[in-house]
């Protein structure tokens, strides 16, 4: 079987579709972060939404300013997923060190713990990553 979890994919491909179609700082019916409506600050994932529908629409500086660490690991989320489709085509194991270096779950939730502090601060330079 090529795809083991077709659902998932049109899952995926039906919420691209309605995110294109309706903005999410327009209709209220997408999910709110629970994080930020208890707590008032920024989670990591604050504005992924609405980067999303601008990167959908080409705009890369309105999704950098909704949430730039969405948009920086967008590439390395697309590599990642692009190697394990390989390997299911092509029936081997893909992977880039990257990936599969012991550090690499450390380093990514450290960059989100930064970014999650840093976004929240509320002075110059770091109050710009505010969605």
């Amino acid at each position: 079987m090529f795809f083991k979890k077709p659902a998932i994919i049109i899952a995926v491909l039906v919420s691209l579709v309605v995110l294109y179609f309706f903005s999410p700082t327009t209709y209220s019916f997408f999910p709110k972060c629970p994080f930020y409506t208890l707590t008032g600050f920024n989670c990591p994932g604050c504005g992924s939404q609405r980067a999303l529908h601008a990167l959908l629409h080409g705009d890369l500086t309105a999704a950098v300013n909704y949430n730039l660490l969405f948009v920086v690991s967008l590439p390395f989320i697309a590599a990642y997923f692009g190697l394990k489709l390989l390997s299911i085509i092509k029936g081997g194991r893909m992977s880039l060190y990257l990936f599969d270096h012991p550090n690499a779950p450390v380093l990514a939730v450290l960059l989100v713990l930064i970014f999650w502090v840093v976004r929240n601060l509320p002075f110059a330079p770091f109050n710009f990553l505010v969605a």
